[in-house]
């Protein structure tokens, strides 16, 4: 019987001193969890822009917003932030194009949207003319070097015709003073935002007209990068006549160097192709 019991107290024993020198090290790992992709919903309609979707960090959502801001949050509430962090996310490529990539919405003629979803990029809405849509995908390719497929729904039609008149009066304020801005950047000189306030003038007039912005440079520069130089300066017009209180719609277009208006080798020449146009695409709907 005493043999029994001292048996039993020694499994007892030695069952707790197994729990107390059990090496912590040896706990079963949590399973890992794997990441979720990276995701994007932005769109823009009658001149605000929602953006939706999943991101790694702070730092790519505060990107996002910044770039959205300068482009479309001239107005308070142009702007939705719908977006979220989430630890859960695995980071992505594709982040570091936004800020080429938010600008092909404000070439859309009605309404426009870009979906990620971390495998594909799909792009949908309506523009003017093939050559407009042609621009757009152009714009859209460095995403193609991150890894996501493009999936383009983009409808080419031509706008309702707007009178002459307006295009006109446009044509003729610019002849007289053209817009300019200092060497390799998108500031502009007093003179030239003159000129822009005697265009908006004319343009309250006519608050349904769908006006394109294009920028133009000479030919000094690598292709590339006049064509981007060329687009942040139309952004910085189209940035210029919305803080102003124009509702019209813009879009903002860069040509770079491929549309001249002289041949001339010579500093007249080259001044006037650098330049801003603005061109009356159509009349949007009520």
């Amino acid at each position: 019987m005493m043999r029994a019991v001292i048996l039993a107290a020694g499994a007892v024993a030695l069952g707790l001193l197994a729990m107390v020198c059990l090496p912590r090290h040896l706990t079963p790992p949590a399973a890992t969890v794997p990441l979720s992709p990276a995701t994007l919903h932005a769109r823009l309609e009658q001149g605000i822009l929602t953006l939706r979707g999943s991101l790694p960090n702070q730092t790519n959502k505060t990107a996002i917003l910044q770039r959205a801001h300068a482009l479309y949050g001239a107005q308070s509430g142009r702007v939705v932030d719908q977006l979220t962090v989430d630890p859960n996310v695995g980071p992505a490529a594709w982040t570091g194009f936004m800020s080429q990539i938010l600008p092909v919405l404000g070439q859309m003629t009605e309404h426009g949207s870009i979906i990620i979803d971390g495998r594909s990029v799909v792009l949908s809405g309506r523009v003017d003319s093939e050559q407009t849509k042609a621009f757009l995908l152009r714009d859209m390719a460095p995403l193609a070097q991150t890894g996501l497929t493009l999936e383009e729904h983009i409808l080419a039609t031509p706008l309702p015709p707007i009178p002459p008149v307006l295009q006109h009066k446009l044509n003729e304020i610019l002849s007289r003073a053209s817009i300019e801005f200092d060497s390799n950047t998108t500031v502009m000189p007093p003179r030239s935002r003159a000129t822009l306030d005697r265009l908006i003038v004319v343009l309250r007039t006519a608050p349904r007209a769908i006006i394109e912005i294009g920028g133009h440079t000479d030919k000094y520069g690598a292709s590339d990068y006049n064509v981007q130089l060329s687009r942040r300066r139309a952004e910085a017009v189209r940035h210029y006549f919305i803080s102003h209180g124009l509702t019209n719609q813009f879009t903002a277009v860069g040509y770079g160097a491929s549309r001249p208006l002289s041949v001339a080798q010579t500093k007249t020449g080259f001044q006037r192709n650098r330049r801003i146009e603005l061109r009356v695409k159509g009349q949007a709907d009520l």
